[in-house]
């Protein structure tokens, strides 16, 4: 059985997760696959082209995005290009909506990986795994008093993973972090546990 001790997240453990990810095939030519497309198709007012990095990313990162033409259409239509050259991270907040026949669904996971692809070492990837280990980490060590739900606001989020890496010595950029992040919150919690704490856990107040 899994223990529920945390490992302590120093830069030597967070190398041991790079070269682990690095090995793991699957992981590492996905994210080398989506790094080449966005860095071929850098903007986002071609319908076309924004469609194929939202199908992309949606395949490979299981986003869950069910109507992809009407994601990559709203993208479009934001003009985001100007704001991820002034690398706003409350873009992140404004992608992630979609309203579909009078519903709204918040796919934030979705856009901060969208605008990760862009910027990565601007924009920290939002994921449950991630999310679940950064509150762990929060409660062992209150490296940074935050609510759970205000990593849903995407400017507080990074602020939080900012204070993450200054209070465990963590020298590395975003992108590295996210490897290290999800690989350990995956391999730690997994998804019956994520499922398990969103139908029984309650918001700390």
């Amino acid at each position: 059985m899994e223990s529920n001790q945390l490992k302590k997240p120093t830069p030597h453990l967070v190398e041991e997760y790079l070269s682990r990810f690095e090995q793991q095939g699957n992981y590492f030519t996905t994210d080398k696959a989506i790094s080449k497309l966005f860095q071929t198709f850098p903007h986002n007012c071609n319908i076309e082209e924004v469609l194929f990095k939202v199908a992309a990313l949606n395949s490979l990162y299981s986003t869950k995005i069910y109507a992809i033409y009407e994601v990559a259409k709203r993208i479009c239509e934001l003009n985001i290009d100007p704001k991820l050259g002034q690398k706003s991270l409350e873009l992140v907040n404004e992608i992630a909506p979609i309203t579909i026949r009078g519903r709204t669904r918040r796919n934030y996971s979705f856009a901060s990986k969208y605008c990760s692809g862009h910027l990565p070492n601007t924009y920290p990837i939002y994921d449950s795994y991630v999310e679940q280990l950064i509150w762990a980490y929060k409660k062992a060590d209150a490296f940074e008093k935050f609510k759970r739900k205000e990593l849903k606001d995407y400017p507080r989020y990074r602020e939080v993973i900012e204070c993450f890496k200054g209070y465990y010595g963590l020298d590395f950029g975003f992108k590295e972090l996210d490897k290290f992040l999800w690989l350990y919150g995956k391999e730690k919690y997994g998804y019956r546990f994520i499922v398990q704490e969103a139908v029984t856990r309650r918001e700390e107040k």
